[in-house]
């Protein structure tokens, strides 16, 4: 049976890294007239009905047999395989033999687990368990985690790497459909059936484990440098600790910085988030936002972007002026999403603050974020336009162990989905959704063994379930940090990683001063460099290539 899956798949897989949702037209039916008629008899006209037109029975009037319906073949395929589950067209039980059924174009096929309805469709020239949903969709939903509960409790030996295998004797009530069944409902209906059930979380965890594996490779070669005059921000910094002098609750010096002087420091401005608008790269920093194009080059530079009212407000803070900070940003519809904490202490109110993403104008609108949930702020957003949602994850604490999840339109908390893997230590400073799933940037601090290194990773994390995958990991000097993550329109993942700065020099300069720790601001060191890291994927996932059949 496995051996049957396997086929079907390689027969059907789309090698396309954005397989779409389509299907294969059906066959045309057969225009050829059936043989062996028999001529209308030339001597007796035809009988007719009162009332009827002579044509609506044409093939009884004439003395003629009707067509046969046309055939078509259907493959059953992908993971976790449907052979063994029970398939009537038309109501009548039809075998698979090999994965694959011949039937008849009209029918309406109907899938079936233990006497338990599933399914009714249309026939297709490929069925995969999406096809089973309500709403043919592939991406991890609690209707496809329903419906793998079932399949996954049923199957006779409980590995779905070979197929779906349910016996005979098992059945459910009749006229059981699982549709009308709510999760509990399914629990005690399986308990029932087979004395064991599993949970739409784990039957997610399962379809997360066989289908969203993948794996990334960094193209080392193309690595983007970023490297500051340290000159030039020394001198920046020199204007800026002078205005802070005269007010340590604005952030006024931190504008004082010329379209040159930018170009100067581009590891310091672009050191904290990055985001797509289109093809068009966005940085973020700690007070500010940057716009360049496709070669990393400057062409709007926003040095003070922090919104005046929030660091106001951090600027009265009971125990003196506090200052802002703004994490790894992201961009949706025209709109630029900044996380926004509180970088003296990031227990204090969090916000979502909203920009034009063209102007990178902060536009007046911004969202408290519920404190229990962001207890150590909020590094970075992930806003899921497709969901119509976006999540968070605060940085380093216990309540880093959910990933909360936020409607796009009211900010309103929806819900909090505990991680199979808690973030609690991992340190992740930026995350993005891609193709329906975030992927996360940590900064861990792990040592390697025999080496001065740090080990930082890469997670995968499926914000339905809260599955984790930790896809790649790498070294790092000691100090060295890992920021934000984005993906180009062309699917490459791109990491920001700024370089360990120096102590106690940060670096050599000829302004006539050192370049110490009398520089650093709210504890915040000035890293020399940075380096814009470059990711492909090696292949498609089996979900995209099962969804692409």
């Amino acid at each position: 049976m496995f051996a049957g899956i396997v086929a079907a798949l390689a027969a059907c897989s789309s090698d396309g890294d954005d397989a779409a949702s389509t299907t294969p037209s059906d066959p045309p039916a057969s225009t050829t007239p059936p043989t062996g008629t028999t001529p209308p008899s030339t001597t007796d006209p035809p009988a007719k009905d009162a009332g009827h037109d002579s044509g609506n029975d044409a093939s009884t009037d004439a003395g003629t047999d009707a067509p046969a319906p046309a055939k078509m073949d259907v493959t059953l395929a992908g993971w976790p395989g449907l052979d063994g589950l029970t398939i009537k067209s038309n109501g009548t039980v039809v075998k698979a033999t090999g994965g694959k059924l011949s039937i008849d174009t009209t029918s309406t096929l109907t899938f079936e687990a233990a006497g338990i309805e599933l399914a009714s469709l249309a026939p297709k020239s490929t069925v995969t368990v999406f096809d089973l949903l309500p709403v043919r969709d592939c991406q991890s939903t609690p209707e496809l985690g329903k419906l793998l509960s079932l399949l996954l409790t049923l199957d006779s030996d409980q590995d779905a790497s070979n197929g779906i295998t349910i016996p005979d004797a098992i059945k459910a009530p009749a006229g059981t459909k699982l549709s009308a069944l709510n999760e509990n409902d399914l629990v005690t209906l399986e308990n029932q059936l087979v004395g064991r059930s599993m949970s739409i979380t784990k039957a997610l965890y399962a379809a997360n484990d066989a289908l969203d594996q993948e794996a990334w490779a960094e193209n080392t070669a193309k690595r983007t440098t970023f490297t500051n005059d340290m000159n030039v921000l020394q001198r920046y910094l020199d204007r800026v600790l002078a205005e802070l002098a005269l007010n340590p609750a604005k952030l006024t010096g931190f504008a004082y910085l010329t379209d040159d002087q930018a170009l100067s420091i581009p590891a310091t401005l672009k050191s904290q988030g990055i985001a797509f608008d289109g093809e068009t790269p966005v940085f973020s920093w700690r007070y500010g936002l940057q716009r360049t194009d496709s070669t990393y080059v400057p062409t709007l530079n926003r040095p003070l972007a922090f919104p005046a009212e929030i660091q106001a407000e951090y600027g009265a803070s009971a125990d003196g002026p506090h200052i802002g900070h703004i994490g790894d940003i992201d961009i949706a519809d025209g709109k630029l999403y900044a996380p926004i904490e509180d970088e003296d202490d990031s227990s204090q109110q969090s916000y979502i603050a909203i920009y034009d993403a063209k102007t990178l104008q902060y536009t007046g609108e911004k969202h408290a974020l519920p404190r229990a949930e962001h207890a150590d702020g909020v590094p970075w957003v992930a806003v899921d336009a497709a969901r119509k949602q976006f999540y968070t994850v605060t940085w380093s604490t216990a309540a880093a162990s959910k990933l909360n999840v936020f409607d796009l339109t009211t900010f309103a908390l929806i819900r909090s989905v505990p991680l199979q893997v808690s973030f609690d230590g991992k340190r992740v400073q930026g995350a993005k959704i891609y193709k329906g799933m975030l992927y996360a940037s940590s900064d861990t601090k792990d040592s390697v063994p025999g080496t001065a290194l740090k080990r930082k990773r890469l997670y995968k994390v499926d914000p339905v379930s809260g599955h984790v995958i930790e896809l790649l990991t790498y070294d790092e000097p000691n100090r060295t940090e890992a920021e934000g993550i984005a993906f180009a329109p062309d699917g490459t993942m791109n990491l920001m990683v700024i370089a360990p700065y120096t102590t106690p020099l940060y670096a050599e300069t000829t302004t006539g001063k050192p370049f110490d720790e009398s520089y650093s601001i709210d504890g915040d060191d000035w890293n020399p460099s940075a380096t814009l890291r470059h990711f492909s994927r090696n292949a498609i996932t089996l979900r995209e290539k099962i969804c692409g059949m």
